[in-house]
């Protein structure tokens, strides 16, 4: 199982590593593990944006190719496919598995810093008239108090 957990931590890196699967399950992709005996199932998501975003490519399943028996697996998931699916940061689902992956890691989640938000700065550099260089190194909060001390500010 350990060899396979490596596969997934491969994932993080390169969410559209392995070959990509047809039929029934396009859509998916799959990495051989071992001899050629057992696969990784998963998904890759993309942003609104179109980008390929690794903290939402999902393992579905991970079993023994004889039989199809991965495959088959699959299948029954995706048919008690629930609407609003849950999902764990793989550094979590590492944890979880205890004493098997104690020596395995995964990087954290990345943290996205706090942007200011679009209406914000449009009406920083056009109203206030600040450069947009100068809006770029403002954190939210400095943003929230130029815009409110542009507001009351007495008119010139």
């Amino acid at each position: 199982m350990r060899w396979a957990l490596k596969k997934c931590l491969h994932l993080e890196r390169d969410p559209e590593a392995g070959e990509a699967l047809h039929g029934g399950l396009a859509g998916f992709r799959k990495l051989t593990v071992g001899d050629r005996d057992w696969r990784v199932v998963w998904r890759v998501t993309f942003d609104d944006s179109g980008q390929t975003t690794v903290d939402v490519a999902e393992v579905w399943a991970v079993g023994a190719r004889s039989d199809s028996e991965v495959y088959t697996e699959m299948d029954s998931r995706i048919a008690t496919l629930s609407s609003q699916p849950h999902t764990v940061p793989i550094a979590e689902a590492l944890a979880a598995f205890g004493k098997l992956t104690s020596d395995l890691s995964a990087a954290p989640e990345p943290v996205d810093p706090p942007q200011i938000p679009h209406w914000l700065r449009q009406v920083l550099i056009t109203v206030v008239k600040k450069s947009p260089r100068e809006v770029d190194e403002l954190t939210p909060e400095q943003a929230e108090a130029a815009w409110l001390a542009y507001q009351s500010a007495p008119p010139q």
